[in-house]
């Protein structure tokens, strides 16, 4: 009996020892999981238990190897009565309002979207827990259902391994750096972990930017193009990356004329390239930016000239729309911007244009004055596309500059929340804003000085919210239809 109540004791105390050696390995776990959290004001008190952490099979804790298949169907999304809409091979269509973000980076040289380097310092993951903190779960967290990823054409046709140290493998594991195609891929699964929705950008040519604004450039042809988007829906349209809208055909197509019939008609270039898309990928959307031109407008009894922003003019749009194999298709994804890109006149009162396009002794607006000038020009360029219901409209860029704006009446600031109040009054479906990174660089703060100015919806080291341009942002949160995205399980033949 002796013996046998000291075995007992030993099993017992061996158990006790085994479950606090878990535990421990389990809050060193969650302690490196917290280490590269964004704050963002959400954060759950110490000591109480957070919900789903998710746990691999060697112990490490919201860090997974890879990233599961959801077992969500490739829906066939469509653009109608003035929203987006996922429609499951059942019939079932949800529509889905979009408060976006864009993650700049897999563009450049770098071949990554920025901040996932983590180190000691500064930097994040993709997916840390559902609760708020790296970046799927802190887009989510503040209902955020759509990332625009810029990418370059000569990157995708490289495909070429990730360079080392720009992204940090141990805290992504996930990730796949083999090549530049399949680090999209593990991307979009990972923000569709935490249901968020993502919009390809063809962003830039080349990895300078210095080809050109159009779908042809120095060094790259319309068929290298095209190619381009084949290896996207070759790589990326099955059920495996659900989570994908489709593509931006061209970002900011500015070098374009609307309509013309020319070698630069960025209608003829769209419908082009949505054919190709829509060749292998009919379940995807063709977003559509405008050009750049010249206009006159009356505003206060004032006549102003001005130039549309870069990817926003679209008057010629319902005159000439873009014309493609699928129907349901065409998303219009202008931009809209501020005075920290470009002063432009019509934002003030009053003003002298100076060297570098400054306003010299710029008079700055009423409120109600500022609103009817944002909602009058944005009518201009490509709102009232928005008027009969039919294309969604969605803003592929917007906003910039905030808390930084050092306009005394935050004229910067209040473009961006003037923006927001009217895509939500004339139920626009959706925009993104640019940009989640605090590497987002503006030209102009405030009109009368240039120079180069940063911020992003994250703060420098990646790992803390920019709170109160999040807070502006949760305006956005009265879009209509506003929801994540939506996943249709896959149903089985013998189902």
């Amino acid at each position: 009996m002796i013996v046998g109540g000291a075995l007992v004791a030993i099993v017992v105390y061996s158990l006790q020892t085994h479950d606090a050696s878990i535990k421990r390995r389990r809050d060193v776990q969650r302690a490196i999981a917290d280490r590269v959290r964004i704050a963002d004001g959400l954060d759950i008190p110490t000591g109480i238990e957070r919900p789903n952490d998710d746990e691999s099979d060697d112990g490490v804790i919201n860090n997974p190897k890879v990233y599961k298949s959801m077992g969500c169907e490739l829906p066939n999304y469509v653009s109608k009565k003035g929203k987006i809409w996922a429609v499951s091979k059942n019939g079932t269509e949800v529509p889905v309002g979009i408060k976006g973000v864009n993650w700049f980076g897999m563009e450049t040289g770098m071949q990554a979207p920025f901040g996932l380097w983590d180190n000691e310092h500064n930097g994040t993951t993709v997916v840390s827990k559902p609760d708020g903190y790296a970046i799927a779960d802190f887009l989510a967290a503040n209902n955020f259902n759509s990332v625009r990823l810029p990418l370059c054409v000569q990157n995708i046709l490289d495909n070429k391994p990730l360079q080392a140290a720009i992204i940090n493998k141990q805290t992504n594991r996930a990730l796949d750096l083999s090549s530049y195609v399949s680090l999209i891929q593990s991307i979009v699964k990972g923000l569709g972990f935490r249901h968020v929705s993502v919009m390809l950008s063809m962003h830039t040519l080349d990895l300078m930017n210095t080809a050109g604004s159009l779908w042809y450039g120095v060094g790259i042809t319309e068929e290298q193009f095209l190619t381009s988007i084949d290896v996207l829906t070759t790589a990326l349209c099955t059920n495996e990356y659900w989570n994908v809208l489709g593509i931006d055909l061209k970002n900011e197509p500015w070098q374009g004329t609307w309509g013309t019939g020319l070698a630069n008609d960025f209608r003829v270039g769209a419908e082009t390239i949505a054919a190709r898309m829509l060749e292998k990928c009919p379940k995807w959307l063709a977003f559509v930016e405008g050009v750049n031109d010249q206009h006159d407008i009356v505003l206060d009894g004032q006549e102003y000239g001005y130039y549309d922003w870069f990817g926003g003019g679209l008057h010629k749009a319902k005159l000439y729309p873009p014309r493609f194999p699928v129907p349901d298709k065409l998303v219009y994804a202008p931009h809209y911007y501020t005075p920290a890109v470009f002063p432009q006149m019509y934002l003030f009162g009053g003003g002298v244009v100076g060297k570098g396009n400054v306003i010299v002794d710029y008079v700055e607006l009423t409120n109600a004055k500022l609103y009817n000038r944002v909602k009058a020009t944005m009518y201009d360029m490509f709102g009232y596309l928005n008027e009969d219901k039919g294309p969604a409209v969605v803003l592929g860029e917007f906003a910039g500059l905030y808390t930084k704006d050092a306009h005394p009446m935050k004229t910067t600031q209040r473009c961006t929340d003037l923006t927001i109040q009217i895509m939500v009054e004339q139920g626009y479906a959706g925009g993104y804003m640019w940009s989640l990174n605090p590497e987002s660089a503006y030209q102009y703060n405030p009109a009368d000085k240039a120079g180069h100015f940063v911020e992003g919806l994250m703060q420098d080291d990646w790992r803390k919210a920019n709170l109160p341009f999040l807070k502006a942002m949760k305006g956005l949160d009265a879009l209509p239809d506003l929801k994540p995205m939506p996943c249709f399980p896959i149903v089985k033949a013998n189902e």
